[in-house]
């Protein structure tokens, strides 16, 4: 039998009962995607309105994800469209993306380890603020969870679902030229943003392995040191926990307010960038110079 709750917090924390039922919630969905995943068998893959990928890999993990969290607090799920409504009038709910990776889980079926991750996302939102929130990779056997005050733990999973999870502290980045950028083209504008720093020769690297909460992961465990999206959705959103735990600066409408994590309220599009604050001012002196869009 496996021991879920893996992260052991510090003294005593208000969301000790929620880091365990999470993290159980997280597992209970992987579980399932493991064996699918590896069973040779094509998933069955439509096209929503707005044009993204669910297959019912997602609609199973998420009937898992939310008979496992039960009633106790609101649920926003991705794949239950009726419950998001909930973000701007819940106080205290819980996050989820059963499958956060659609399309890379498609693409890279079957795989083990690589750049590439995917699996089931939970967050938990307390008085409007990111609490905790837990991430598997289907690929890597890894959950990585983070809890608000505490830090970001990743377990790599045996055979057995058994592991010992260790806190995340990557090495501080202290020039932006020497940073790896991980970032997503919408169509809210974040290739003019790279472009720019590009031409600027201002980042060593600018890529994409994969999905939100891989991004978020990769960070945490100081593989890249940026990263920038403008239209995180909010069952993605919970994983920039991950980056925030671990040491990073999350500052959400990066082209406007530059809103710090710990004072934003999750919005239907959360433009964020991610990095370190040893990096911040130089970055954002690159953004000011960007030419405005005509």
């Amino acid at each position: 039998m496996v021991s879920t709750y893996m992260v052991k917090l510090h003294g005593q924390s208000e969301f000790s009962d929620i880091v365990e039922l999470v993290q159980e919630a997280v597992l209970h969905a992987a579980r399932y995607l493991d064996r699918a995943v590896h069973s040779g068998e094509k998933p069955q893959v439509q096209v929503k309105d707005d044009k993204t990928l669910v297959m019912n890999l997602d609609e199973e993990s998420q009937r898992l994800i939310l008979a496992r969290l039960g009633s106790r607090h609101a649920i926003v799920a991705e794949e239950d469209p009726s419950s998001h409504a909930l973000i701007s009038s819940a106080t205290n709910y819980f996050l989820v993306d059963p499958l956060d990776g659609t399309t890379s889980c498609k693409r890279f079926m079957g795989t083990s380890g690589g750049q590439v991750g995917y699996g089931p996302l939970v967050g938990y939102v307390h008085q409007q603020q990111l609490a905790v929130c837990s991430f598997y990779s289907v690929p890597h056997r890894t959950i990585f969870t983070a809890v608000r005050g505490q830090g970001a733990f990743r377990t790599i999973l045996d055979q057995d679902w058994n592991g010992t999870s260790h806190r995340l502290t990557p090495p501080v980045c202290h020039s932006l030229q020497a940073a790896g950028m991980l970032f997503f083209v919408s169509p809210y504008g974040e290739a003019r943003l790279v472009e720019h720093l590009r031409r600027s020769n201002a980042v060593e690297n600018i890529y994409r392995f994969g999905g939100f909460a891989n991004d978020c992961a990769r960070l945490a465990q100081g593989y890249e040191q940026v990263q920038l999206q403008y239209n995180a959705k909010p069952w993605d959103f919970s994983a920039v926990l991950l980056a925030a735990e671990a040491g990073y600066e999350v500052i959400c409408d990066p082209l406007g307010r530059r809103v710090p994590l710990e004072s934003w309220r999750i919005e239907s599009n959360n433009p964020i960038v991610v990095l370190h604050a040893s990096v911040r001012d130089e970055f954002f002196a690159l953004v000011d110079t960007m030419p405005r869009a005509q």
